[in-house]
């Protein structure tokens, strides 16, 4: 099993790009993404909110804000507070590192 992702554009929030985790539907899995982020990117990390049926993670460096969520119905996703072009591609970037971290470790259970 290998962690992807895909990019969808949300209409529901104004056009927000967003990446859907396929394969990482874990509900604490926010929490281990947002550990790779934090020790690949120097980011610092909120504490996670809980709510009835979804958590959101906010990760920040200098002036960019992500946010990890997870909902019930369909997982994991990341997103950038911030919607333009070059703060997007630096987040998919970011997320190809992240993710070739995590299936190497899954690999190597």
């Amino acid at each position: 099993m290998e962690v992807s992702y895909k990019k969808h554009i949300n209409i529901d929030k104004n056009n927000r790009t967003e990446f859907l985790l396929i394969n990482w539907d874990y509900e604490d899995g926010g929490d281990y993404l947002a550990q790779i982020f934090c020790k690949e990117f120097a980011m610092l990390k909120e504490e996670k909110v809980d709510y009835l049926y979804f958590s959101i993670i906010r990760l920040h460096l200098e002036q960019i804000t992500y946010e990890l969520l997870w909902h019930e119905d369909f997982g994991n996703i990341i997103y950038s507070m911030e919607q333009n072009k070059e703060v997007i591609d630096t987040l998919e970037e970011r997320l190809k590192i992240v993710l070739s971290i995590l299936n190497k470790k899954l690999q190597a259970h």
